[in-house]
């Protein structure tokens, strides 16, 4: 498929609209990317309650029992582990899901994206 260039000059709204989304589109795949690595990575070798590698206590102290320190930032119900195993569900189903579009969408993404190779 050939490169379609969209300026981003000029009083064309709706190009800029369109680099915007690609950008973006790029941005997202690249996040959830490092979001899937990272969950995995947090799960590897956790030895606590399923589910609390993800989630805090009230004031940031972790709530896992092997007492590391979290980066995600899960607000906990009164059950551990239970919004933190939600948590790693929800992003893990997205990320399928996601996978499934940007295989369909990426020869388009590519061709919108002014020629730049950025996958």
């Amino acid at each position: 498929m050939t490169t379609t260039v969209i300026t981003n000059s000029g009083s064309y709204p709706y190009g800029q609209m369109t680099n915007q989304a690609i950008g973006r589109l790029i941005s997202l795949n690249t996040t959830l990317t490092r979001l899937k690595e990272a969950i995995a990575v947090a799960a590897l070798d956790y030895q606590g309650t399923e589910g609390t590698e993800y989630e805090i206590r009230s004031g940031g102290v972790p709530m896992n029992t092997t007492n590391i320190p979290t980066l995600f930032g899960v607000v906990p119900s009164n059950t551990p582990g239970e919004q933190g195993a939600a948590y790693r569900y929800a992003m893990e189903t997205l990320h399928q899901h996601w996978a499934v579009f940007w295989t369909a969408a990426q020869p388009f993404i590519e061709q919108l994206d002014n020629g730049a190779p950025s996958m």
